[in-house]
């Protein structure tokens, strides 16, 4: 048995890749549920943050099981994240396991805010149900396949008591895997972190083997979905957003992200051809993905050979997913910071600015004189050509969502976290047009160059950059109800809630902008 040298490589492993701690989330604090017409929160925008994060995550918990009000004795699995509580027009009751794993990993940074909190205690309940819930979804036959051949882990949604959906669906999505495996990698290293003890206990191997085995065929879930990954990302599937076949820069960057997370974690198990493995095939996607970078467009596409502009959320969501742990030595493939991904941003951003009315409105102390150019928040939807309009298609088009939103803003306040720890910013050839227009109400003359501490440029970056990310939830702000409730989308003309109510991600994104606004803040 190797379990003396799993649990030594574990211990470093957890240490290496260590999340400094943020400040505690006030979890689980109760909030009005009383839907009133939306209206302005007129108070400061950081009093309005502090008061919208208990909210998010005290609405975030409803859609959870166990404990969540919106699905207590309704028949849900102990570890379900249902995607919305709406049931009719539309019906959005179900477990997503894209969206499943996309929550849990929030909640999983909650837990790790303070592990000895009794919050914590209920959090940990529930990610074990998670945890228990998706080995027995990896386990059942559904449309897509059976776990014997891995195929069925290619299916993208279930019912909420953890069966099979057998209808017609957009099928197979290889994204949820790779998501799977980083959010109980990622549990694994803050279980780690606030249970020490564990590793020399006479309960680590009990402990660990729902989540990585050697064994072949895979009966671990960790296991499983990294040979899943890495045996099936070079084959098309269905995007993000379930509507396009093809090979999606969003499902590539969380699959590579898995398989180097994996690699460590297979050595880790003394797993060694896994882990080599793992490490290969990474380094495929990595070569795939350079062709998501078209020159002629000036910006990053979401979908290959795609009669689409390629402008997408999912690039953001991509690169936002795809960050190795803090403290790690590898380096992102397209980091939030990157150049490909800043100028897509801008690229998406002007777009959407210009496609949806309710963006186009001019502020109050914007004059005619304004800067057209600059760089400022806006509601940002899922991509230029989208007809969804929260309930089905329309000829008039998409509408601004939520969690697009929030993510732009947390793009840019990691770049500045990132820029401000670097303590230099270098401006290229590809990434002056967004530098340019960041600051283009700034009379400093952006250059190619790089700049450091003592440069007036460096300081006026970093503070437009947080200034711009604070614009794109002071468009939050203005849209959710007044109790604080995110739906899916907001309606491109009057600004007001559209499509399935109280989303789940919505809240997870906008939880997680915040966690990156506070991190630069401590900066």
């Amino acid at each position: 048995m190797l379990l003396p040298v799993i649990l030594t490589h574990l211990v470093h492993y957890t240490h290496a890749f260590s999340i400094p701690s943020l400040p505690r989330l006030n979890s689980f604090v109760s909030a009005s549920h009383t839907h009133t017409q939306q209206q302005p929160l007129q108070d400061t925008l950081g009093a309005w943050i502090e008061r919208e994060e208990r909210i998010a995550l005290d609405k975030l918990l409803a859609n959870v099981a166990p404990g969540g009000r919106n699905v207590w004795g309704k028949g849900v699995a102990d570890g379900t994240v249902v995607a919305s509580p709406s049931q009719d027009g539309p019906d959005y009751w179900f477990q997503w396991v894209r969206d499943a794993a996309i929550t849990m990993n929030t909640l999983v940074d909650v837990y790790a805010d303070d592990p000895s909190s009794s919050s914590a205690s209920s959090l940990a309940t529930i990610l074990d149900a998670y945890t228990s819930l998706q080995r027995d979804i990896q386990h059942t036959s559904n449309p897509s396949g059976t776990l014997d051949d891995l195929s069925g882990l290619g299916e993208p949604k279930f019912h909420v008591d953890g069966t099979p959906f057998t209808a017609s669906w957009g099928r197979p999505q290889r994204d949820g895997p790779a998501l799977r495996a980083l959010t109980l990698m990622h549990y694994l290293r803050e279980y780690n972190a606030s249970h020490p003890e564990l590793w020399s206990s006479e309960a680590s191997e009990a402990f660990f083997r729902p989540y990585y085995t050697v064994e072949m065929p895979p009966r671990s879930v960790i296991k499983a979905d990294l040979e899943y990954v890495s045996h099936f990302w070079n084959q098309s599937s269905f995007d993000l957003w379930e509507e396009v076949e093809g090979l999606h820069f969003f499902t590539l960057m969380v699959s590579v992200r898995s398989l180097k997370e994996g690699s460590v974690l297979a050595r880790s198990f003394g797993d060694m051809g896994a882990a080599d493995w793992y490490e290969e095939q990474a380094g495929y996607i990595e070569n795939l993905l350079g062709k998501f970078w078209n020159p002629i467009k000036g910006h990053l596409v979401e979908t290959l050979w795609s009669k689409r502009s390629g402008l997408d959320c999912g690039l953001l969501l991509g690169s936002l997913h795809a960050l190795p742990p803090l403290g790690s030595d590898d380096e992102a493939v397209y980091p939030p910071w990157s150049d490909e991904i800043l100028v897509s941003l801008l690229a998406l951003a002007r777009d959407q600015r210009d496609r949806f009315p309710i963006n186009s409105r001019p502020s109050e102390d914007q004059d005619d004189g304004g800067e057209t150019d600059a760089f400022e928040g806006t509601g940002l939807g899922r991509y230029p050509e989208d007809v969804y309009d929260g309930y089905g298609t329309s000829n008039r088009g998409g509408n601004p969502w939520f969690l697009c939103t929030s993510s732009a803003a947390e793009i840019l306040y990691l770049t500045a976290s990132h820029i401000s720890i670097a303590g230099n910013l270098t401006i290229t050839d590809l990434g002056l047009p967004f530098y340019q227009s960041l600051l283009a109400t700034s009379s400093l003359d952006v250059e190619l160059s790089t700049y450091g501490p003592s440069d007036a440029l460096f300081h006026s970056a970093l503070e437009r950059l947080q200034a711009t990310g604070d614009q794109f939830l002071e468009v939050l702000e203005t849209h959710v109800d007044a109790d604080g409730s995110m739906s899916e989308q907001f309606d491109r003309i009057d600004g007001f809630a559209r499509g399935a109510r109280d989303l789940t991600w919505s809240y997870g994104a906008f939880l997680q902008a915040v966690r990156a606004r506070k991190v630069l803040r401590a900066l």
